[in-house]
């Protein structure tokens, strides 16, 4: 089973021009979509690396629809509200996956909107 299957991620272009990642988990899924242009989804797999590659010990950061994610070894940590996540830095994030597999999944995002 490979990582998108194992996500159920889903890439397409439903409506006009704009892509939409689908996942199992509408956090990891929204998370992503708000990387919407190659650009952004550029900037997010660079900090997917830099934590991996150990030149950074944090990566991600908050979206406009004001989702977290905290990029680091060896988990990735969304949290749906960067509010709450403030309020109280020891709450439960929303999903959690693998560093190693959110770069797989950001890879084939990027790698759809460079077609």
């Amino acid at each position: 089973m490979t990582i998108l299957e194992r996500y159920k991620v889903n890439i397409s272009t439903p409506v006009g021009d704009r892509a939409l990642i689908t996942a199992e988990n509408m956090w990891l899924a929204q998370y992503i979509n708000d990387h919407y242009s190659l650009s952004e989804a550029n900037r997010l797999l660079q900090s997917v690396n830099e934590v991996l590659t150990g030149v950074a010990s944090l990566g991600g950061g908050a979206t406009q629809s004001l989702q977290l994610a905290n990029i680091e070894l060896p988990d990735t940590k969304i949290y749906k509200d960067v509010d709450d996540y403030f309020d109280d830095e020891t709450i439960t994030p929303d999903f959690v996956l693998p560093t190693a597999d959110f770069k797989v999944i950001v890879e084939a995002w990027r790698d759809y909107l460079q077609q």
